[in-house]
């Protein structure tokens, strides 16, 4: 890790200590793009009530805003901690290519936050049903008259 990645690393945790110190979990993130950082996110889940307001998510939605853009395959994601699965899904949707996390698994157990293995907490059932396609579809004639 470069000694510039190591200061971006070091924001994420400064951020996460601030949130603590505000009264929300120990969590921050930060995305850089060529450089710069785009965007900076904190957990906000005791302050806002919300179990997915977690600091991956915020900072890949500020970097988005501020790009004006919905994909940030030229991006890197810098975490206080491993991120969980929601966190890590929401950085590969977007096209994250790399994330560096501080903390590990067993230190965020440790604190007391869970930290599931997705296929361990994963219970998705597909089921067939009339219709399921039609949002779909209307999605394609939308974009098709664009």
């Amino acid at each position: 890790m470069s000694e510039l990645e190591e200061q971006y690393l070091r924001r994420a945790i400064e951020l996460a200590k601030d949130n603590v110190a505000a009264g929300d979990q120990p969590f921050g993130a930060v995305v850089v793009v060529d450089g710069s950082v785009v965007g900076e996110g904190v957990n906000g889940v005791e302050r806002g009530g919300d179990p997915t307001d977690h600091a991956e998510v915020a900072a890949i939605r500020a970097a988005c805003r501020a790009l004006d853009r919905l994909e940030l395959a030229d991006a890197t994601l810098f975490s206080s901690a491993q991120p969980c699965p929601m966190c890590h899904g929401a950085a590969v949707l977007v096209g994250i290519r790399r994330t560096a996390y501080a903390a590990g698994g067993a230190v965020v157990a440790r604190a007391g936050f869970a930290l599931p293995e997705v296929a361990e907490s994963s219970k998705f059932e597909h089921v067939e049903i009339d219709g399921a396609e039609e949002p779909f579809e209307r999605w394609l004639r939308r974009a098709r008259r664009s």
